[in-house]
């Protein structure tokens, strides 16, 4: 999928790039004045265990105190510089498609849920989501009462799975990318052609 910049931040896949290699991808950027971050997204969602509050409808300007499900995933997505549509029905149209016998860390997970959404099949709807730890573990904001929480895998889904969803690529290396303010850069597009244009002008 495309990435967008999001949050001052954009991703890029390296793959995509052959046959420059990375150390020039890398030394270009730099020069130009990104920043290469290394983003542990399920570690910045940890941190929200016990702090951040359940609001259905939640705005994006309201994190990290207040989160649904669906802002959650799209506030935590945002640090990797991949911007994600704001209701969980929009974003189980992107990314790679997971069996869940396949999961890794940073995989979102979809279920049913109190309230649902579907796009033309009433059963395959989807109401909750939240992010795969890597340790059979799902981290998401639940409810009022609950707030951000960890559930064990098989408690998240129960009955009510509804696919997952893959944004940043296991096995195409890719990185997120700080943008200075001066640079007005919209997508992982412009950064490859930063790149191209460095190399041949």
């Amino acid at each position: 999928m495309p990435y967008r910049t999001t949050n001052s931040r954009c991703a890029i896949i390296l793959k995509n790039l052959e046959p420059i290699p990375e150390e020039t991808i890398i030394t270009i950027l730099q020069k130009r004045g990104l920043e290469i971050i290394d983003i542990d997204i399920i570690s910045i969602a940890r941190k929200c265990i016990g702090e951040s509050k359940y609001l259905r409808g939640a705005k994006l300007s309201q994190a990290p105190n207040f989160f649904d499900c669906s802002s959650f995933v799209k506030w935590l997505y945002s640090h990797k510089g991949i911007w994600l549509p704001r209701r969980s029905i929009q974003q189980r149209q992107l990314g790679e498609v997971v069996e869940i016998n396949q999961l890794t860390a940073g995989d979102v997970v979809f279920s049913s849920g109190r309230i649902n959404y579907y796009l033309e099949d009433q059963t395959d709807s989807v109401g909750h989501e939240g992010i795969y730890t890597g340790q059979g573990t799902i981290i998401h904001a639940a409810n009022a009462k609950s707030g951000i929480i960890e559930s064990p895998i098989e408690k998240f889904i129960g009955k009510n799975f509804r696919g997952a969803r893959r944004y940043f690529p296991k096995d195409k290396k890719a990185i997120t990318c700080q943008i200075p303010a001066e640079l007005e850069i919209e997508g992982d597009d412009d950064i490859k052609w930063i790149i191209l244009q460095s190399l041949y002008n």
